[in-house]
């Protein structure tokens, strides 16, 4: 394992004579085995070595984790950096799931431990089947070429000239854990590891078991993908940035206005990476995930006025010949458009609601069996065009209703609901028709009937507070 190791640090030249090395070590398996490899390079690559530890507050053993970290940096005669954070809590207040919280939280810290120490790497421990569960994960969810790309062996830390490096990332895990066994290695082992609830977890052990019976060098071959992958995505990256500087108009830290007749030349795929250029610009922590790129790009090419609100507040604007991506704070307007993750979360506050989705395999129950004012529906996702939206009221609004189709202004009258009220209400849409007048009326023709193949559940609930 160790000349499979040094191979990988010499093709991404991850090392170089006098490098300041941050090693992330969790105190499990793998980034233990990565502390203990880089301090056996210590002499040859003459580098400085550093312990970091980021304590995520998730456990009530985490503490634990924390002390026996700190031991094995000072058995190795290192200093050991640590810090805590309530990840539960900040994930509640930036309205994130916890991997995401984890994840932001804990890349701040070791590119803040690695700025203040003068640390020039940062070492993770990830391995070849971190690479295969990832490339997989994305898969499922539906990501682009990009995200396919699977986990960098090398990449940039943050706007600075630090680097992350990966010297495991070719390695199995069967392969450190006889490394660690041989060299009688202690580690701590993370019980949610074990937790099939969790995607990765899923993925781990019940997917990539059944795919090895079809394919045993599974592993590799997924690593040989996403490798594939990352360059081909890196190519359209390069024709991406000299397009990207073709297309700005006028730029500030909060706001970013492009041509838009401009970005409507470009196929789309170069679109997608154009618009996250865009957005990464205003806002580094919005992650945008396929869906929202998919729905962002059909709403760009109605072309007039409007407004798309994404993640992180960031905010699209159409205005004329004009496309604007802002995170700065827009006047009320009359009219409001938002994407719906699918299946996921969306949580609207500026109109104080929440969606949630989930794909439903219990069809055959739920036929006929949905109330016309329900806050939790069921249609048939086979029937569903491009991607879902929240908003507000249009002029030529319509829903298919069992006596009909009726417009919505006159459901509106015939349901006696104020005038005042009504642009408040919100409507899910896809890319044909009007499908929920949420807590009113479903679309007859989205409808879960005993043929539907696949269900969607849509659950709609105001926010606390809201009115």
């Amino acid at each position: 394992m160790l000349d499979k190791v040094q191979s990988t640090i010499v093709r991404y030249k991850m090392l170089a004579p006098g490098d300041r090395v941050l090693v992330a070590v969790s105190g499990g398996i793998d980034s233990v085995v990565l502390l203990h490899i880089l301090e056996k390079q210590q002499k040859e690559y003459k580098l400085t070595l550093g312990v970091a530890h980021f304590d995520h507050a998730i456990r009530p053993n985490s503490a634990q984790d924390a002390a026996f970290v700190k031991g094995l940096a000072q058995a190795l005669k290192l200093k050991c950096y640590t810090e805590r954070a309530d990840v539960p809590v900040y994930a509640t207040a930036k309205k994130i799931s916890l991997e995401v919280a984890a994840r932001r939280l804990r890349y701040q810290f070791l590119e803040k431990t690695a700025k203040t120490h003068k640390f020039n790497k940062i070492a993770l421990g990830h391995t070849l089947n971190d690479q295969a569960e990832t490339l997989l994960m994305r898969l499922l969810r539906g990501s682009g070429l990009e995200g396919l790309s699977g986990i960098p062996p090398v990449r940039p830390a943050g706007a600075s000239r630090r680097l992350y490096i990966r010297p495991l990332l070719e390695c199995t895990r069967e392969q450190i854990e006889a490394f660690a066994k041989t060299k009688n290695l202690q580690w701590r082992e993370d019980p949610t590891n074990k937790d099939t609830t969790i995607l990765r977890n899923r993925i781990r052990h019940e997917l990539i078991p059944l795919l090895k019976e079809y394919n045993p060098n599974l592993l590799q071959s997924l690593g040989r993908t996403s490798t594939l992958l990352a360059q081909a995505a890196h190519h359209l990256n390069i024709e991406a940035g000299f397009a990207f500087v073709d297309l700005i108009c006028e730029t500030t830290s909060k706001e970013l206005t492009l041509d838009l007749e401009g970005f409507l030349q470009y196929p789309e795929s170069l679109q997608t990476l154009l618009l996250r250029n865009a957005v990464a610009r205003v806002n580094a922590l919005c992650d945008l995930e396929a869906a929202h790129s998919e729905a962002a790009l059909a709403w760009i090419s109605r072309r007039g006025t409007g407004e798309l609100h994404l993640p992180a507040g960031v905010k699209l604007l159409r205005r004329h010949d004009r496309l604007i991506v802002t995170v700065r704070q827009i006047p009320p307007q009359k009219h409001f458009e938002y994407v719906l993750v699918v299946p996921g979360e969306t949580v609207i506050s500026e109109i104080g609601w929440r969606f949630r989705t989930a794909h439903s395999a219990k069809v055959r129950e739920l036929a006929g069996s949905q109330a016309q004012n329900s806050r939790t529906i069921f249609l048939d996702a086979d029937k569903i065009r491009g991607p879902l939206v929240v908003r507000n009221r249009r002029p030529g609004d319509r829903i298919h209703l069992k006596e009909g189709t009726k417009k919505l202004q006159d459901f509106f009258v015939d349901k006696k609901i104020p005038r005042e009220t009504r642009d408040a209400i919100p409507l899910i849409c896809d890319a044909d028709a009007l499908i929920w007048i949420v807590g009113e009326a479903v679309s007859e023709a989205y409808r879960v009937t005993p043929q539907t193949q696949r269900a969607l559940e849509i659950i709609a609930e105001q926010c606390e507070g809201a009115v």
